[in-house]
C-alpha cells in the first residue's frame, strides 16, 4: 500500500513538474512567433523540445494522478495518508514562490514605461513603451503557475473536509503555508525598502542614485505582497485555530522577527555612524561626501521598512502566546531570545573593545613618542557598533529570568558560548600582549619609540574586554545553577485523580510555599511545564519538588 502510494505520488510530482516547465516555456517560446520577435525563426529547435516535454508529461501526470485520485476516494486512509499530502502541499509551494517571481517579472515590465525614463530599447532591459513580449512571457507563466495551484489547493481543501488534517498532515500543511509566508515576506520587505531608497534618491536628484528600474522594486514588493497576503488570508480564515500553538508558526515568527531585527539594527548603527562622525567633524564619513541625505537613504530605508515589520511581527507572536505557552513553542522563542542576545553580546563586546583600543593608541603614542593614527572616523563606527549592540542584548537579555527560561538549554547554551568566547579572547589577546613585551626583551637593541609598541594598548584593550564579559557570564553560570531545583532522591507517587487547578496563579497560591516539613501531591490541568515552574517559583529555598506528567508516568 505504501510502496504504491510512493510511486504514485512520486511519478505524478516529477511529471507535473516537467509539464509546469515545458508548458511555460512552450508558452514563451510561441509568443516569439505572435509578436513576430527576430529571434523566433531560431528557436524551433527549443519549440519542439518544449512541446515534446509537454507532450508527454501530461498523459503522464494525467494517469498516476487519476490512480491515486481512484485510491483516495476509496479508502479514506490513502486520502489521510502523508504521502499524499506531502505532494499537495510540495505542488502548492513550488508553484505559488514560482507565481510570485513570474508575477513580480511581469508587473516590472508593465510599469516600467510608467515609472522609468528609458530612451534606448532593448531585449532585456526597458524601452520608451510597453515590453508587450516579455510581459506575455512572464503572464504566461503566471497563469500556468497559478492554474496548478488553484487545482491542487482544491484538491487540499476537499481531503481535508472529508477526512480532517492532524499529525503529520497538518505539520506538512504547516510547512508549505509558513515557508511561504516567510518567503513572501522577505521578498515584500526587500522590494519596499529597495522602492524607498530609489523613491528617496531620486527625489533628492542625488549622486548615489544609479536608476535601476523602478518598476521592478514595485514588481518585486507587489509579488511578495501576493503571496503572503494571500497565504496569510489563508491561515487567519481557516487554520488560525489550528496552528495558533504549532511549533511551525512560531518558528517562522522568530525567523522573520530575527531577520527585521537584524537589518533594522544594522540600518540604525548606519545612521548612528553618521551622525556620530559628523558630531566629530569628519567631512567624509564612509566615503559619504558632502551629499550625506542621499547616504542616509539606504540605511533610514531599512530601519523604517524592517523596524516596522520588527513590531508588527512581536505583536501577532504575543497574541498567538496569549496567556499560555506550549513547551515547543516557548523552545523556540528561547532559542531566538538567547540567539539574538549572543550577537548582540558579540557585537558589544568588539565594539567596546575597538573604542578602548583607540583610546589607547591617542594615550600610549605619546608617552612613547610615536605618532597615532587618525582616530576620529573608526572611533565613531566602534561607539556606533557598541551602542547598537548593548541596545539590542538589554532588549533581549533578563540575568534572571522566571525559572522556565533559566534552566533552558538555549540559555546554557548562550552561556557557555560566551564564556567560551571570551576565553578563548583572553588566551589570544594575552599571547599577543605578551609577545610584545618580549619582543623588546629579546631585542638587541630595544626601543622604547616603536609604532609596534602600539599593539600593547591594542591588546591590552581587548584583554581588558574579554576579562569584563568572561567574569559576568561565570557569574551568571553560577547564579543560574544556585537557582536549579533540587532533586528528589525518592520516588515521588504519580498524582491521582483530583479537582483540576486551571490557572498558574491558583496553584502559586496554594499551601505549598508554607508548609513546612510534608510532602504533597498536587494535580495540575491545562497548564505547560513552564507553568507550573513560574507558579511554583515562589517556593522558599529550603524547598523542593519533581515534576512528573502523566506520559513520564
Amino acid at each position: 500500500m505504501i510502496l504504491r502510494r510512493l510511486y504514485l505520488y512520486l511519478v505524478s510530482a516529477a511529471a507535473l513538474a516537467t509539464l509546469a516547465i515545458g508548458l511555460s516555456l512552450l508558452g514563451a517560446t510561441v509568443l516569439l512567433f505572435v509578436f513576430n520577435d527576430p529571434s523566433a525563426q531560431d528557436s524551433r529547435t527549443a519549440l519542439a523540445g518544449y512541446t515534446a516535454m509537454t507532450l508527454v508529461a501530461l498523459p503522464v501526470w494525467a494517469v498516476h494522478f487519476w490512480f491515486a485520485r481512484r485510491f483516495a476516494h476509496r479508502d479514506p486512509a490513502d486520502r489521510a495518508s502523508a504521502i499524499r499530502r506531502l505532494y499537495v502541499y510540495w505542488a502548492l509551494l513550488g508553484t505559488s514562490i514560482g507565481a510570485m517571481f513570474t508575477l513580480s517579472f511581469t508587473i516590472g515590465h508593465l510599469l516600467r514605461p510608467i515609472t522609468d525614463a528609458c530612451p534606448v530599447i532593448t531585449s532585456t532591459g526597458c524601452s520608451g513603451g510597453p515590453e508587450w513580449l516579455l510581459i506575455s512571457q512572464g503572464a504566461w507563466a503566471t497563469i500556468v503557475l497559478i492554474g496548478i495551484w488553484a487545482f491542487h489547493l482544491r484538491i487540499a481543501t476537499r481531503d481535508r473536509t472529508v477526512v480532517g488534517e492532524e499529525g503529520a498532515s497538518a505539520t506538512l500543511r504547516r510547512w508549505y503555508m509558513y515557508v511561504a509566508l516567510l518567503v513572501g515576506l522577505i521578498t515584500m520587505l526587500s522590494g519596499a525598502q529597495s522602492l524607498m531608497e530609489e523613491v528617496w534618491l531620486k527625489v533628492r536628484g542625488s549622486s548615489f542614485l544609479s536608476y535601476p528600474p523602478f518598476g521592478d522594486e514595485a514588481g518585486q514588493l507587489l509579488g511578495g505582497l501576493a503571496l503572503w497576503g494571500i497565504h496569510a488570508r489563508l491561515v487567519s480564515t481557516t487554520y488560525v485555530d489550528d496552528d495558533r500553538k504549532s511549533t511551525l508558526r512560531a518558528l517562522e515568527g522568530f525567523i522573520a522577527v530575527a531577520v527585521c531585527m537584524v537589518v533594522a539594527l544594522v540600518g540604525a548603527s548606519q545612521i548612528l555612524y553618521y551622525a556620530l562622525a559628523r558630531v566629530l567633524g569628519i567631512n567624509n564619513p564612509g566615503n559619504a561626501g558632502s551629499d550625506l541625505l542621499g547616504a542616509l537613504a539606504g540605511p533610514a530605508s531599512l530601519l523604517v521598512v524592517y523596524g516596522v515589520a520588527w513590531f508588527l511581527i512581536r505583536r501577532r507572536l504575543s497574541r498567538d502566546t496569549g496567556a499560555h505557552e506550549v513547551d515547543r513553542q516557548a523552545g523556540v522563542r528561547r532559542l531566538y531570545t538567547n540567539l539574538a542576545a549572543l550577537v548582540s553580546m558579540a557585537a558589544l563586546a568588539i565594539g567596546a573593545a575597538g573604542v578602548l583600543w583607540n583610546l589607547a593608541e591617542q594615550v600610549e603614542a605619546p608617552l612613547i613618542g610615536v605618532p597615532a593614527a587618525e582616530w576620529k572616523d573608526p572611533i565613531s563606527l566602534w561607539i556606533t557598533l557598541f551602542i547598537v549592540g548593548a541596545a539590542a542584548w538589554l532588549a533581549h537579555w533578563r540575568h534572571a529570568p522566571w525559572p522556565g527560561d533559566r534552566q533552558s538549554l538555549s540559555r546554557r547554551l548562550y552561556v557557555w558560548a560566551a564564556l567560551l568566547a571570551s576565553v578563548l579572547a583572553v588566551l589570544g589577546s594575552g599571547i599577543a600582549l605578551l609577545s610584545v613585551v618580549l619582543q623588546q626583551v629579546f631585542s638587541a637593541s630595544p626601543q622604547l619609540k616603536n609604532t609596534d609598541n602600539l599593539n600593547f594598548g591594542h591588546f591590552l584593550a581587548v584583554l581588558v574586554v574579554a576579562i569584563m564579559v568572561g567574569i559576568y557570564h561565570w557569574r551568571v553560570l553560577r547564579s543560574d545553577a544556585a537557582a536549579r531545583p533540587a532533586r528528589h532522591v525518592a520516588d515521588v507517587a504519580p498524582a491521582i485523580a483530583a479537582a483540576p487547578v486551571v490557572a498558574a496563579s491558583t496553584v502559586a497560591s496554594a499551601p505549598i510555599a508554607t508548609a513546612q516539613g510534608k510532602r504533597f501531591i498536587l494535580s495540575v490541568e491545562n497548564a505547560s511545564e513552564d507553568d507550573v515552574h513560574q507558579a511554583l517559583a515562589n517556593l522558599p529555598p529550603q524547598a523542593s519538588y519533581k515534576l512528573t506528567s502523566e506520559s513520564d508516568t
